[in-house]
């Protein structure tokens, strides 16, 4: 006999659920308020009254068998009756508050009611329903009987609809059980070096390890992951995978991968979550009722849309979920968040799992039984940085005291003292326009706390009108800042920058290491897989890695053959950009005029890229060379016009200039005669700035190379990403040029794949 748990909240939650998505400011120390005045009130109820009572039953329900559990309020136990009280703070004035209002509390209230009449061999039982002001000690009861026939019916009645979809579960997850125990790898064969790969997954996934995997352009690395992670599913804890990605390109290659091994029989069901900018239906994102006809009545919709789409869709991705949000009315955003907590695998964006502002909450639960797939897990370095760091703006605290002056005094005075400590700053530092110290600002975070805590209070108080937007954009920012100061450590720097009347603060995260492996312990296992995660011992360091995890090195499954590699001695250092032009001009016009087809210069900045391309044009326009420019700021549709140039069977030549580390040096494939060479022009290194100096500081105080850390790694990595568009199948051929005389020093060239790095100079 199946026997299910849960608790009586997430029950009765999700058969009565109902209402709008409504994101209006709340505020965020509503739970902590609510618990306070719980207390409160739990402390006032005398010498009979037992507070958190712990209540669990187990009955046969059709077939199962239901473990119900739950902590209610409080009970009251005298002589002659026991009376059940559950505690709600509202915000709401009381005297609109009625008996009918709040089903799912009521409906809680009645399960814990069952559960002690069947303890206690109770007929009827009297229940409280209290509800009481956050902001103030007033409350209201509600009291009602309830006979025990009338809650066993309602029992039923709640459990049976909670088993119906439990069954639609557990049918689902036979099958999926059913097509792993079936399912082969959905090549002919494995490439060179793939199934190793596949099997240190398998091996790490099993032993509940993290797993550092260099595995090179090509070998096939999405699908060498995914289906061992899927082959290990119920084998052991690991029930679900979250695949995480930093760009659109790479969400869509692992979509690709679960489709073909869906097509070949198996039964998963994926969902993949689109930023909320990008899936919302509105021309304005407004998650209030009475701006979006999606958010309005969203729950009342949510529960036969998850039924429908589980029951006819393995693969939800942003067209699929789309659909079936407009089937049933539902915010496309929050639909695919809720459905991530019925699916097997989740992709996603880094943020969704890192981000504290932003991570999946409600995935919580399942971190324990959850695979982490981490792709171009060296984009994670950087990323990981900044979701951790947190910078304020002197402009946003004075716009918004400029706006609320005459309306509320008080919040003006506590936004004018941000203004004016940040001011006397840039007075009393003016000798330089950027200065870093070791601790955290705490002088201005006192003023800032007060500053938030009465945007808070104001902004409960008005929810709309004049000066919200100004106000609400200063509470965020500020309260973004104070939650990293209460984890500001050794591994922080403050770093303020003037300019202007502008005064920055950042609270800059300078090692994420400590962050990165307390997410990923969470997990049951953890893959951190790219092409280029080298040298090993850096991203070891980065990641916070530790002595028992695995790591892998598989190297290209290619024949050597398939690429040349060349170099050209020409000085790009900054000191030497204006002299570097007309060189970088010549050999450009020496190396791919001459070859036919479509070929990819990289370039370390716009900046830089524009210079060359100024001088250039009129060599092109001579040799009838077709270019084509990455621009900032592209949209997704004109990242695809770019792309959609890179034509196979191409009679002439085609150049087209980007940057490195842009949406085009990494996760795209252009196969066969789509690409034929590639530029690359310098080594990649971070522009100098005072933050990457603080973060080389910091790493050499801890014995690592500073230098190292904060410049050459990342810019190497970028150049390996860039070089790894060129071969990306057996069949492709074709040369990658090197344009600066650093490639000839060892320090660069062995950070080069091994298969480049026997180079020739131009």
């Amino acid at each position: 006999m199946k026997k299910i748990s849960v608790s009586v909240r997430k029950l009765v939650e999700f058969v009565m659920m109902g209402g709008s998505i409504d994101s209006r400011f709340a505020g965020s120390n509503v739970m902590q308020e609510g618990t306070r005045t719980h207390q409160r009130l739990q402390a006032s109820r005398g010498d009979n009254y037992e507070k958190e009572v712990y209540l669990s039953i187990e009955m046969q329900v059709e077939e199962y068998v239901l473990h119900v559990e739950g902590r209610c309020d409080g009970i009251y136990r005298n002589e002659n009756q026991i009376i059940i009280e559950e505690i709600k703070t509202t915000a709401r004035d009381l005297n609109t508050v009625t008996e009918q209002d709040y089903k799912t509390y009521w409906a809680q209230l009645k399960m814990y009611a069952f559960i002690v009449c069947l303890k206690n061999d109770l007929d009827k039982i009297t229940v409280h329903m209290v509800y009481a002001k956050r902001d103030s000690k007033n409350e209201k009861t509600f009291e009602k009987k309830f006979e025990l026939n009338e809650l066993h019916m309602f029992f039923e009645e709640v459990t049976k609809e909670y088993i119906s979809f439990q069954e639609q579960l557990w049918k689902l997850r036979n099958a999926r059980t059913d097509s792993i125990s079936k399912l082969k790898f959905p090549y002919e064969s494995y490439r060179k070096g793939q199934r190793e790969l596949a099997k240190a997954v398998y091996k790490t996934v099993r032993e509940e390890k993290r797993l550092f995997a260099k595995a090179a352009t090509g070998i096939g690395k999405t699908i060498a992951t995914i289906f061992p992670s899927i082959v290990s599913l119920q084998e052991g804890k690991q029930e679900k995978i979250m695949y995480l990605t930093a760009k659109t390109v790479t969400k869509m290659v692992a979509e690709d991968s679960l489709r073909l091994l869906i097509e070949k029989g198996l039964a998963i069901k994926t969902v993949t979550i689109t930023a909320k900018e990008k899936i919302c239906f509105q021309e304005e994102t407004i998650c209030q009722k009475e701006f979006c006809p999606f958010a309005d009545g969203y729950y009342d919709r949510l529960k036969e849309g998850i039924k429908d789409i589980l029951e006819n869709e393995g693969m939800m991705d942003r067209g699929i979920i789309e659909q079936y949000a407009k089937k049933h009315q539902l915010c496309p955003f929050e639909f695919s968040l809720d459905l991530a907590m019925f699916a097997d695998v989740v992709i996603c964006d880094y943020n969704y799992f890192f981000n504290p502002k932003v991570r999946l909450q409600r995935w919580g639960d399942f971190h324990k039984e959850t695979i982490l797939l981490i792709d171009e897990a060296h984009n994670l370095v950087d990323r990981s940085r900044e979701m951790l760091s947190s910078t304020m703006s002197k402009s946003v605290f004075l716009r918004a005291a400029k706006e609320i002056k005459g309306l509320d005094q008080e919040v003006y005075v506590k936004l004018k003292a941000v203004n004016d400590t940040l001011l006397k700053w840039k007075k009393e530092l003016l000798v330089t326009n950027e200065f870093v110290f070791d601790d955290k600002p705490s002088q201005l975070i006192d003023v800032l706390v007060a500053a938030i805590e009465a945007c808070e209070a104001w902004l409960v108080r008005n929810p709309s009108g004049m000066a919200h937007q100004e106000i609400l954009k200063a509470y965020f920012e500020g309260q973004d800042f104070i939650r990293i100061s209460k984890v500001y450590s050794e591994r922080y720097k403050t770093i303020v920058t003037l300019f202007k009347s502008e005064v920055l603060v950042k609270l800059a995260c300078m090692d994420s290491s400590v962050a990165i492996r307390e997410s990923t312990s969470k997990a049951v296992a953890t893959i951190f897989f790219s092409a280029t995660l080298h040298p090993l011992g850096y991203f070891q360091t980065v990641f916070g890695g530790e002595e028992h995890d695995y790591h892998i090195s598989v190297d290209t499954p290619f024949d050597p053959a398939q690429i040349k590699v060349f170099a050209k001695r020409i000085s790009t250092k900054y000191q030497d950009r204006e002299k570097s032009i007309l060189p970088i001009v010549k050999v450009i016009k020496e190396v791919f005029h001459s070859e036919k087809g479509n070929f990819l210069v990289f370039f370390p900045s716009y900046e830089y890229l524009s210079l060359v391309f100024e001088a250039y044009e009129k060599y092109a326009a001579v040799d009838s060379i077709e270019t084509l420019v990455q621009l900032p700021m592209m949209t997704e549709m004109e990242r695809e016009a770019f792309l959609e140039e890179f034509y196979p069977e191409r009679e002439g030549t085609f150049i087209a200039f980007a940057v490195l580390g842009g949406i085009f040096s990494e996760g795209i494939d252009l196969k066969g005669d789509r690409l034929n060479g590639v530029g690359i022009v310098g080594v990649g290194l971070p522009r100098i700035s005072l933050e990457r100096n603080v973060m080389k500081e910091h790493f050499q105080k801890k014995g690592q190379n500073g230098f190292d850390f904060a410049y050459v790694y990342p810019g190497m990595n970028k150049v390996q990403q860039a070089g790894g568009r060129l071969i990306r199948s057996e069949k492709d051929t074709g040369f990658i040029l090197f344009i600066d005389d650093r490639y000839f020093h060892s320090k660069y060239r062995d950070l080069l794949p091994p298969e480049w790095q026997n180079f020739k100079e131009k």
